[in-house]
């Protein structure tokens, strides 16, 4: 069985997106597929040779697009990613016609206008949410309903017009819910949090110290303006661990009790989540949060911007995952010293807590029960194909 995987920057731009894309394809060769990962193209300055992987995996698959030229990337902030294929599409085609199966890593004119005609021709196709927002739209102004409406009459009205027939992978419910307010069959919505994150290559450790823990790239969509906010809290022992746009001014503000790790080792990583109890994660939005589940490996209580969707989700599974709270420094800062307190009042019971997260969690989010979620999804699209 032949499986493309389409939609995804080059693999070395390593957004989420990439990440997801990449474990999809390792996963899949595991179940016997011969998997092909087409890279659509990354923004001029960034590495672009490729990596070693179990797949085939073709760079710059489609570069002859203008929309996926590195200096078009790049100047529209990888936004022109969803236009690939607006007149390429039979080109595109023509590249990617001779596999059995799909993978769209997200809803972009790409997969409507190359996964229709794969539709029509009986191919099993199946359309990802890696890193699309269009479930947020709708809850602000005029202006951004306006946009929302556009965007979905673009992308899905030929297709549910024409009853074509597609699997949806969803990251969280709310995508769930945006996919059966435009009326996709709902026996065709799965929704599975997919990520990479195997619970048992983690630790949860009972420390003495009282520490927080950031772990992410340091750009603005991520809110690292709440830790410029944090940096001024003397009394807040905080971990960033990442690297970014904002890294020179976190460090220029930074005081004793603030440690700026940047890029580390795995190991290292899962030392310093280990040796903490708190995550935040103040991202204006996300379709997921790898590093929120990574935090729940680690069996840390997780404070989440409410405006960010896929950590609201998290956080929102169970009560003693964390909580999600506004986009406001003072808001983190409160729940971080109320779990501060809990804390001291007893370490014995604050630790217990974090192994029962971490217990709870992973009957959630441990890759290996969302792998065999996405493998049933896989095997229920392709049956559904033949008939």
């Amino acid at each position: 069985m032949k499986l493309a995987i389409v939609g995804s920057m080059n693999l070395e731009f390593a957004g989420g997106g990439e990440a997801n894309a990449r474990d999809i394809a390792e996963l899949f060769v595991r179940q016997g597929y011969d998997v092909t990962l087409f890279g659509a193209g990354i923004p001029k300055g960034y590495e672009t040779k490729a990596g070693k992987y179990s797949f085939n995996y073709v760079p710059d698959a489609f570069t002859f697009d203008i929309m996926a030229t590195g200096p078009v990337l790049k100047f529209s902030h990888i936004l022109s990613m969803g236009l690939i294929g607006i007149y390429t599409y039979n080109r595109i085609y023509e590249k990617i016609k001779d596999f059995d199966v799909y993978y769209f890593v997200s809803p972009t004119l790409l997969f409507r206008n190359v996964g229709y005609r794969l539709m029509k021709e009986g191919k099993t196709v199946v359309l990802g949410n890696h890193g699309t927002y269009f479930e947020v739209l709708d809850m602000y102004g005029f202006a951004s309903k306006a946009y929302s409406k556009i965007l979905t009459t673009m992308i899905f009205h030929k297709l549910l017009k024409n009853k074509m027939k597609f699997y949806i992978h969803v990251q969280n419910k709310y995508q769930a819910q945006y996919y059966e307010k435009i009326k996709c069959n709902r026996s065709y919505i799965r929704e599975i949090p997919y990520n990479n994150v195997k619970f048992s290559g983690y630790k949860c450790l009972d420390n003495d110290n009282f520490s927080v823990v950031y772990l992410g790239r340091l750009m603005e969509s991520k809110g690292v303006d709440m830790l410029l906010e944090l940096e001024k809290k003397a009394d807040i022992n905080l971990h960033i661990i990442g690297k970014g746009p904002y890294m020179e001014k976190l460090q220029q503000m930074k005081n004793k009790n603030t440690v700026i790790h940047g890029y580390v080792s795995n190991a290292e990583k899962i030392k310093l989540l280990a040796e903490s109890d708190v995550m935040i994660v103040p991202s204006i939005n996300e379709s997921l949060s790898i590093s929120a589940i990574e935090g729940l490996a680690s069996g840390l209580y997780l404070i989440v911007s409410s405006t960010s969707m896929g950590p609201r989700y998290i956080v929102r599974q169970d009560n003693i995952f964390g909580v999600a709270v506004p986009r406001n420094p003072k808001n983190f800062i409160k729940e971080i010293e109320r779990i501060k307190i809990i804390k001291e009042r007893s370490k014995t019971d604050f630790y217990s807590e974090k192994m029962l997260r971490r217990e709870i969690a992973s009957k959630m989010f441990d890759a290996n029960v969302v792998d065999k979620e996405l493998v049933d999804l896989f095997n229920d699209a392709i049956k559904d194909s033949k008939r």
